[in-house]
């Protein structure tokens, strides 16, 4: 979507506390994405999940220490945009995975996305998502990373000069044989606050699974403020988050 982006640059960073009541984990993100002219755009993201440190034994029972589980994902992307209707989008991604002292995983995906915009009002997009390598497991198993195809829409409307409400749809359906559906509203007033509702349905062996998203943000002279908290999940609920941003 990023030749569809009316302003110059965005950038953003977030922290989330992730599943509390099960992973107890947490997320430091940061990403940015800059347009060089009216249709050709970059981004770059970053992202670190700290696990909860736990006790490490020796061979004898012994406590030794602590370790805390880590994961790495870094991606760069790319919009091209064809004529005024049409946009182009590659990411390449590299993800790195150390869940023990002893263990570490990595893999590189890529996605491709193309996206159309009937209007300001009206936008579809279609590609397929990370399509990359197999990870090697501990017992010498390849496992293939969560590639699907997606389907998104966006729809919006505008009413008495400073409403609008937005509603997004997308399903995923991945190779693995499983699918996911989500559908989200937000409401706009004035450019300045912002509340939003979404819903994600997912098969029983999805990588992220079932759950209910609220939040609310604020804008004001390009830095923003949002929150969200998920829900109605049993290995999501009450994840919190909070992101801070700026755009012109």
């Amino acid at each position: 979507m990023l030749p569809f982006f009316e302003g110059r640059l965005d950038a953003s960073a977030a922290f989330q506390l992730w599943s509390p009541s099960a992973a107890k984990s947490s997320n430091i993100a940061a990403g940015v994405a800059y347009k060089f002219s009216e249709r050709v755009g970059v981004s770059l993201g970053y992202n670190l999940q700290s696990g909860a440190p736990y006790e490490v034994e020796d061979y004898n029972g012994q406590i030794t220490g602590t370790f805390g589980p880590k994961s790495h994902v870094i991606a760069l992307g790319a919009g091209f945009g064809i004529g005024e209707h049409f946009g182009i989008g590659v990411n390449a991604r590299f993800a790195a995975q150390k869940p023990s002292s002893d263990l570490s995983y990595n893999g590189l995906s890529a996605d491709l996305f193309v996206a159309y915009a009937v209007n300001n009002d009206l936008r579809f997009t279609a590609g397929v998502s990370t399509l990359g390598t197999s990870i090697t497991a501990y017992n010498k198993k390849k496992y293939a990373q969560p590639a699907s195809v997606k389907f998104g829409a966006n729809w919006g409307i505008s009413f008495a000069e400073v409403n609008r409400v937005e509603v997004m749809a997308d399903f995923d359906y991945y190779f693995s044989k499983n699918f996911s559906a989500a559908i989200g509203a937000q409401y706009d007033w004035n450019k300045t606050a912002f509340v939003r509702m979404g819903y994600r349905y997912s098969t029983p062996y999805c990588v992220i699974p079932s759950h209910l998203a609220i939040g609310i943000g604020g804008k004001f002279h390009g830095f923003r403020l949002d929150l969200s908290y998920l829900t109605a999940s049993p290995a999501l609920g009450n994840t919190l988050a909070i992101g801070l941003g700026y755009s012109f």
